[in-house]
Parts: C-alpha cells; structure tokens; sequence
C-alpha cells in the first residue's frame, strides 16, 4: 500500500489539463486502464479523467467495473452461480428452455466485479472504507452505455430498448407477450411474477411483476439485465437471488453488432445471440399497495377481517367509534403469519358501577385477538387465514373466521365466513355441520371470570358470509373500503341490541403521514364511524446518533510516540460511557477492564472504544481485549483483530475479508498481565431519573398514572457486595380516584395495589445487601436481603449456569419475604411466605424465538408454571407474551382466571440522538391479581449477564450510521 499519497485536488486538476488537452479519440479509446503499481482506485479514475462531467457522454462512469478474474471474490462468484445454475437444472429436467439459458448463463466468465459504493473519485476519497487498493491483478473497465435492458426468461430471451418511464413489467411484456387486458389485470396470463434486476451498476433489487402482487418501484436502469424465471420454474428465492447477483457482475449487454471492439469484458454477451430486439409499453406509475387497520385494530376492512398481514416487526394502534362503541385496539405482528393482540371495548351506554369517584364511566371489556396465515396469495389462489376475535377475554364478542383475500390490480378482495359475533346474521349453514349436528348450535360461552380459551363453542353456530373490497384510489393517499358484514347486531351482549338498516358498510381512509391513517365511514345505515390508526415498522426503528461525539478518523498507520492512558480513558468514556479501571498489555494485547459496562448496541459501542484505542495505542499492540466486570465479576470479553478492524475502514476489501467479523465474543484466559495504568473508581454511586407507572382499563378510569422522581444510590462495601436504594417522591398523578380495591379468593399478594400507591407520596420501593459470586467460570450466584421491592422484604438468592455464547441457560432462585407496609417504609405486615422458581432460558434459534419457563411457588403459596415466549429483532425490539397456570382454580384466581399478558421491550437507543442504554418495557397485563404472582427482583443473573448472549454483536441501530 502506497505510504505516499498525492494530495486529490492536486490529482483532479492533472485529470482536468489532460483532458483539455488530449485528442478526443484518445478519450473515448481509454475504457480500460490499469493501476500504476499500488492505488486507490480514486486516485485511478482521477489519473485517467474519468470524473463525473470530464468522460465523453457516450460512457457511464456509474457502470464502471473493477475485475479481478483471480481474486478470491470471483471464486466465490463462481462457486455461489455454481450452486445455483446446477440446483435450477436439477429441479427443472423437463424446462428445455431454462436448460439452454442456465447453460448460457454457466459460460459466462468469472470476472471478480468489486461491488462499490460509489464511483465519484471526491467521494471515495472522503469515504476511504469504500476506495478499494488496487494492484496488477485487477483491471478497471469504463464501459460505453447502452440503452437497453436484457430479458432472460425461460419463456423468451430479448434486448428491448430502454426507456426512462418503463416498469420492469413493461419490458417482460415486450419480450414475451402483451397480456389480454382482463388477464392482465388478473394477473394470470403472462407467467412471470417475479423478476429480479441486475442494475448495471452491480446491484440487485427483487420486483413484484404481475397483476396480483405489483408493488411500486423504479424504472430499470439503462444497461440492466431482467431475470424472469416463469411460475413453472422450480427453485428457491435463493437461487434467483445468485443468478442475478452473477448477471450484475456482467456489466451492461453489449448487443452482438455493435460496432465497439474495446469492451473485451463484455465479449461474453455474444452467447446469447438468439436476442431480438422488442419495443416496451410504457406503463403508469402504480401506486402503492396498502395495508390497514379495521375498526377492531386487526388488518382489514371496516367491521370485518382480511387475510392479509403486517410484515413482521410492526405494531398498531388503532382507536375508533361507533355508537355506542369505542374500541381501542393494540396489534403486533411478531411473525409474517402471525397478527396478535388485546383491545379494550369501552361500552359507553352501559357502566361499570362500582367505583366511588366514577360511577358512570362505561364498562370496559378486555379482549385479546389472534390471526394466523394458512396459505400465501400466489396468482391462482388466495392468501387464507383464520382469525380468532376475543379469544381469551370475557368472551362478549367472541368469534371465529376464516377468509380469502386476493389482489387484482389496485382492488384487493376479501370474502370470509364467520361464527360468533361475525355470523350472528347466520345467512348460510354452517360448513362445519358435516362433521357432526354439534356445530349447529353454538352453546352459551362458558367463559365464568374470563381469560380462559372456551375451544367448545370454536366454529360452532349460526355462519354468515361476509366480504368487500379495497381500493386503492388514483390518488396515493386515499383507499376506499366496501364491505358486507355477517353480524345483525341482534344478538350483543348485556341485551344491547342495535338497529341496522343495512349490512352493507362504507368507509374512506386517508394516509395522512407515513405512519397515521384516519378513516371516516358509514355503518349499519344509521351511524358514522371515525377512527385514527398508528402503525410503525418497530424492527427496522432507528434514530441517527446526533448527538453523539464524533467518533475519532480511522487512519491507517497506528500513532508513534508516548500514550497518556488517563487522557485515552477519559476518551473513551467520552465516546461510548464505559469506565475502565484497568489497562493491562501483554504479548500483543491490550485489555482494557470495563466497570458495569452496558450498551444499547455493544457492536456500535465495541466500534467505537476500538477507534480511540487505535488512534492513541502502540502498533505493538494487534489485539484489544474489552473484559466487562460487574460487582468484581467477570461477565464476557469481545476481542477485537485491530489490522483486519483497520483495513474494513480504510480500503474496500475482498468480500471474503469484508464480512469477516473483526469483533469476537470469547472467554480468553491469559496471565500474566503487565498492568499499564490503574483507574480505580469512587464506591459511591447516584442518580437521579423519572418514573411512570399506570394502571389502564380499572373502574375508576380508563387510565390512572403517576409520574415520579427516582433517587438511586449504590455504595460498595468490598468488591463484591453492594448496599443499593431508591426512593421515590411522587410529582404528577390522577391516584385521587384511585379508590377500587378488587376482591381476591387467596393473600392479597398484589391486590392491595390501590393501597401500596395512594398510601404515601414518598416511598422507599428498594434498599438491599446483594453480594455476587462465581462457582468456576459458568455459574454465578448471588445473595441478597432487604427491602426487595414496593411489596416484600426478605432475603433470598439465586444461582445461574450460563455458558460463553450459549443458547440455554438455567437458574434457580429461592427466597423467604414478609410483606411490607402501605407506607413502603420499614414497615411490615404479618404476611410471610417462601418463593423461588427454577428457570430454563433456550433461545431457540427457530424465528428468533426465546423460550423462559419458570415452574416453582408464587407469593400466595399456589405452585405452577410461567411460559414465557419472545422474538428478539435485529434492532433489539422485543415482542413477546406470558401466561402462569398454578394450583388454583379459576374461581379462587378471580376475573381473568389465570395470570397472562403481553410486552414489548423497545430499547431506549433506537429512540434518541445519543446513544443510551436501557430498555422500556410496555406491558398489558389485563388484570392485577394474586394467583400466579412473582417476586420482583432488583438484580436477576440473566440480565445481569447479558454479555453472554450469543446475538449480542448482532443487534443494531439501522439509522445509527
């Protein structure tokens, strides 16, 4: 690698006076070049004039290509096209077509194209992690634009000419023929549905081609290939995906008489020259296809369901009315099949009547909404799905659907059958009588206190059709919804029967931002119905770090002279807010130990403390070692390859060596350290911080909450035990009409709730003794006493076997408490009891699913079972929901008959401009009760060992670049 650099203006102004200068013919015959000795490939393309508004108009500078047939990237490239060309012939014997068209494809050379970000020499220059080095073995390729795009298809292969309106769909009906204008709206006529496009600048995008499932999308670059596998092609996503990605290598089609002889890269192209050409039908700008929210918060219309689901990650929230109505619904989406929920019904013309401060406020009914995907939509059939409304609430408006939806054009149609409160108008017979005369009737639901799943009215009584329409309008904002219910409205609970004139409902929704829809419609002929929804892509979440320091420049040569280590520590906690208190150096090591180290994204922060490091420590040292200590134990250590860390950030890199992770998480053990510098820490920690809690959905008002302040206080008696508390003084709440104490059958474990959060406004919530330990390098242990949380005090410990990167953990906790007074001083109440669980923690690695099951004793003394299951995005976002069966009946347990709920966790990173650890956790747990209740403890070893999850470096901010 060149040490010695020429400074690039000075470079582009060379470029500049040679091109003033230089014979046009010259110009345009320099397609190839190649470095001088070693060089950035800016410092090439400046050398040879080809800066944007210097090359001759008849080449492309974003098309340049950048070969090396012998590197290990075309290895790759061959190995991966390899794969797939032989799978796709293995599956497709009998295509004689595909045959002759993956043979073709298998003859093209291997070029080792660089995949760039850029091609704009000032760019690359300001952004060296995407300026490659090149060498002899490579070969830059400036080639002459085309103005085609290259079909290849088993049903057809074609050169179109481009044109700069054109869809992908318009050049794939060029080729292989004009769709009837009724099959193509239907989408059943040409038989491509997908194609992927290999832009000439080496990037590969899929696309939606048909009728059933267009997407919007851009205009095929001039000089893109087009692979469009027909529907009877046989072969994975995967395979389609390899073919274009080796296609993207090619560079733009060279059609076989053109008269340039130059381009001896693109020689291959002659291979296909059954070409003809074709001339595309420019098409409209399509429209966006649109997913929303019915009146109950489920994907759909109005008053009824769809098939269609939210991509996973995403979450809504929809609130609507509709006399005497007003629901207000909560949906997740933890998996592509899969749309999950709870909502609150509030019936405003019947109360609740039991509260003191508000006696007629409506009743409210919890429900909970699950909808599961059989079948995805394809151009024949229908996406299907099968849907449960109130499945496990009081069961007032429980009912079960199934129902179709397909898409033609910008018209998706849906067409369900129903039971429950979704057929009561009946209408039909039910399907389901074939199977027995017990599904002609549907028994009075059997729900008691609520809560439990009542499988024995599922599918079962009067059946009624329903139906309707989605259209998306000309104008992008704007969908009208046309439905038929199934429901009469003859049959509501609490007698509250409504009059319906007309079963045909009407609605119009406006997309007023990007996340926020409003609906206005018409229903049952009598009454308007307005409702707002919020939805958001919660896995894909992410702020930019504003905020954030600037995080030193990345240079290529490690620094020389002394390193003052107290300035480099100040630095880094600068920079990432960790506090190391040791540096320690060894045979080419360097370990820093970091005190309580935690991080909203480790890999973003593990960057970061590299980048000061790099920038002070001695080029002895090739290795960083970061050890996370906690309450003097070692928890985990990531280790980072500094040359290869380095390299990613200064040169574009081989594939091979550019997704090789330079950060590893490892337990090393290596002694003896030379301890560089000491940088011991003050015992005493505080901090002060906000608190909410509420309690949503009770008698005395929809929503009751208090906003408080948090005092924290820790002081480390040696280095392995810790005195810690909080107190909180409340600042803002409604607790004034708190006055609703619910009944309880067992020791009213959490349902003095209204007594523990009215009684004082300065409490005392924890203050414990806690000491930490190993028993070898895989268990630790923990033993505490004090006052445990807001309810309990008492001591009690916990032991948890946790291997370095392992997927299962298990721990077991034992603890004896005393409940606590109201006041939440040092009060105690007479009630005392013995809990502990034992719990198996197993990240499954299926969907990103985490399994936690607990089984031991609560705090009422009932013994049972807490099954809690998880999916862990990849930018931290957790959606997750837990239920507790236990020894107790229904009727002892109460309203709700059984402890259950649901939770997101959102990490605080994703939302603000400065990176921060932390997480809040939203949970809905309908109903506070004393059956299946948990101690709260302020230190769990799960948690506390964090830096052992496997997926930990995996987590990312995707805005945080």
């Amino acid at each position: 690698m060149n040490k010695i650099r020429t400074p690039f203006k000075l470079t582009a102004l060379a470029a500049l006076i040679g091109a003033a200068i230089a014979p046009g013919h010259l110009l345009a015959a320099a397609l190839t070049a190649q470095p001088e000795g070693t060089e950035r490939l800016s410092a090439l393309l400046a050398r040879q004039g080809w800066l944007p508004g210097l090359i001759e108009p008849e080449y492309r500078l974003s098309s340049l290509l950048v070969l090396a047939p012998k590197s290990a990237d075309a290895i790759e490239q061959q190995m991966i096209r390899d794969r797939a060309v032989q799978a796709l012939r293995t599956a497709n014997r009998n295509n004689t077509a595909l045959q002759q068209v993956l043979q073709r494809l298998g003859a093209m050379p291997v070029n080792g194209r660089l995949q760039l970000e850029s091609t704009d020499a000032n760019y690359l220059q300001a952004r060296p992690e995407y300026d490659p080095v090149l060498n002899s073995a490579y070969t830059v390729v400036l080639p002459q634009g085309t103005n085609t795009v290259t079909v290849l298809s088993d049903l057809g292969t074609c050169v179109v000419p481009h044109q700069p309106v054109a869809a992908a769909q318009a050049y794939i009906e060029a080729c292989l023929g004009q769709q009837s204008a009724w099959k193509g709206w239907l989408g059943v006529d040409t038989q491509v549905d997908w194609a992927w496009v290999a832009n000439p600048n080496g990037r590969v995008e899929r696309l939606a081609v048909n009728g059933w499932n267009e997407q919007p999308q851009g205009a095929p670059a001039p000089g893109s290939w087009l692979w469009a596998p027909s529907r009877q092609v046989a072969g994975e996503q995967r395979q389609h995906e390899a073919i274009a990605s080796f296609l993207a290598t090619q560079g733009e089609f060279v059609p076989p008489n053109s008269n340039d002889t130059t381009v001896k890269p693109m020689e291959q192209k002659a291979l296909l020259p059954e070409f003809e050409v074709a001339e595309p039908k420019t098409l409209e700008t399509s429209e966006p296809w649109y997913l929303s929210s019915s009146d109950w918060g489920v994907v759909g219309l109005l008053q009824t369901p769809t098939a269609r689901m939210r991509p996973a990650g995403s979450y809504s929230a929809t609130f609507s009315r509709t006399s005497p109505y007003s629901r207000y619904s909560f949906m997740l989406q933890p998996f592509d099949w899969m749309e999950a929920g709870f909502r609150y019904n509030n019936l405003t013309n019947r109360k609740f009547g039991v509260s003191a401060t508000n006696p007629d406020q409506g009743f409210k009914d919890k429900n909970f909404d699950v909808k599961l995907r059989l079948l995805q939509e394809n151009a024949y059939l229908p996406e299907l799905s099968v849907g449960f409304r109130d499945v496990a609430g009081t069961g007032l408006f429980s009912g079960e659907y199934v129902v179709g939806s397909k898409r033609v054009g910008a018209v998706d149609f849906s067409l369900g059958i129903g039971w429950g409160s979704l057929g009561a108008g009946g209408g039909i017979t039910n399907p389901f009588k074939v199977i027995g005369d017990s599904f002609e009737r549907r028994p009075n639901a059997n729900f008691g206190l609520g809560g439990t799943v009542d499988s024995n009215t599922f599918f079962k009584g009067p059946a009624a059709l329903f139906g309707g329409a989605q259209v998306q309008l000309p104008w992008e904002d704007w969908v009208l919804k046309l439905e038929v219910e199934g429901n009469d409205y003859q049959s509501e609970p609490f007698g509250n029967n409504l009059e319906q004139s007309t079963n045909v409902n009407v609605g119009l929704l406006h997309r007023v931002n990007d996340y926020m829809d409003f609906t206005l419609g018409y229903e049952r002929g009598t009454e308007v119905m307005v409702a707002l929804s919020f939805h958001e892509k919660l896995d894909t979440f992410g702020t930019p770090k504003l905020s954030d320091a600037p995080s030193p420049k990345v240079n290529e040569a490690p620094p020389a002279g002394p390193v003052s280590w107290s300035a480099v520590l100040e630095e880094l906690k600068l920079q990432t807010g960790w506090v190391a208190t040791k540096v320690q150096g060894d045979d080419g090591e360097l370990k820093l130990l970091i005190d309580e180290a935690d991080a909203g994204y480790w890999q973003y922060t593990v960057d970061r403390a590299t980048a000061v490091l790099h920038k002070h420590a001695p080029a002895e040292y090739a290795w960083f070692n970061y050890e996370y200590q906690a309450n003097g134990q070692k928890i985990s250590q990531h280790i980072v390859d500094r040359n290869l860390w380095v390299r990613q950030r200064t040169t574009l890199l081989p594939n091979a060596w550019r997704d090789m992770p330079a950060t590893k998480q490892r337990e090393r053990i290596k002694y003896p350290y030379k301890t560089l510098f000491d940088n011991p820490q003050s015992p005493w920690k505080t901090s002060v911080s906000a608190g909410y809690r509420q309690i949503l959905g009770g008698p005395d008002g929809f929503i009751l909450y208090q906003i408080s302040a948090l005092g924290n206080v820790s002081y480390e008696l040696t280095e392995n035990t810790v005195a810690s508390g909080r107190v909180r003084a409340a600042l803002l709440d409604n607790f004034d009409k708190f006055t609703y104490t619910a009944p309880s059958n067992l020791p009213r474990v959490r349902t003095f709730q209204r007594e523990y959060a009215t009684t004082s406004d300065f409490t005392i919530p924890n203050l414990q003794l806690t000491h930490y330990g190993k028993l070898g390098g895989e268990v630790f242990y923990t033993t505490y006493g004090g006052l445990l949380e807001d309810m309990f005090a008492g001591v009690g410990g916990e032991v948890l076997y946790r291997p370095m990167n392992s997927p299962v953990a298990f721990g077991v906790d034992v603890n004896s408490v005393r409940q606590r007074s109201f006041e939440q001083d040092f009060g105690l109440r007479d009630y005392q009891v013995n809990t502990g669980h034992a719990t198996l923690y197993w990240d499954t690695g299926f969907e990103d699913i985490l399994v936690k099951t607990s089984v031991g004793q609560y705090l009422a003394g009932d013994k049972g079972a807490t099954m809690d299951l998880s999916r862990v995005f990849e930018n931290g976002v957790k959606m997750g929901a837990f239920f507790t069966r236990t020894n107790v009946s229904a009727a002892q347990f109460g309203e709700g008959s059984f402890d259950k709920g649901v939770y997101v966790t959102l990490p605080f990173d994703a939302f603000f401009t400065q990176s921060v650890a932390g997480t809040a956790n939203l949970v809905f747990n309908p109903l506070t009760r004393d059956g299946g209740a948990k101690l709260s403890r302020s230190v769990e070893l799960y948690d506390f060992t964090q830096a052992r999850d496997p997926r930990l470096l995996r987590y990312a901010n995707p805005a945080a670049q």
